[in-house]
């Protein structure tokens, strides 16, 4: 399940990387940062709910599904932020923080709706 998952998770970081390689001036505007900031909860939503229906994962395994699907984002976004001005010369060098707070926001919204889908058992959830 873990491999799918991360599977599918390289797979989005890779288009998602690409839209923004051949695309992302148009997306990442010096006057429209807040916009493009605002957007990253919202596509990752969309996206953790696109890419676990299509994992079909047992009741249960939602958050470990979550985790996979994200952590390949979280790593090479990582590396995408740190060599901004390599990795993606068609956006304004400025925006490398912008960039990295949308690649958090974005990963970070597809943990939380997958962990918000999991559903513990009684046992699961004593303090």
């Amino acid at each position: 399940m873990i491999i799918r998952a991360m599977g599918l998770g390289f797979l989005l970081w890779l288009a998602v990387a690409a839209a923004f390689r051949f695309g992302g001036q148009y997306f990442f505007l010096p006057d429209g940062r807040m916009m493009a900031f605002l957007s990253a909860p919202v596509i990752g939503v969309l996206a953790a709910l696109v890419l676990l229906r299509v994992l079909k994962e047992a009741r249960g395994d939602e958050g470990e599904a979550s985790i996979g699907v994200a952590l390949p984002s979280l790593f090479l976004n990582g590396f995408m932020t740190h060599e901004f001005a390599t990795t993606l010369p068609n956006i304004d060098p400025t925006l490398d923080a912008t960039f990295g707070a949308w690649s958090l926001l974005f990963a970070a919204s597809i943990l939380f709706v997958g962990l918000s889908m999991t559903k513990l058992a009684p046992q699961d959830e004593r303090i």
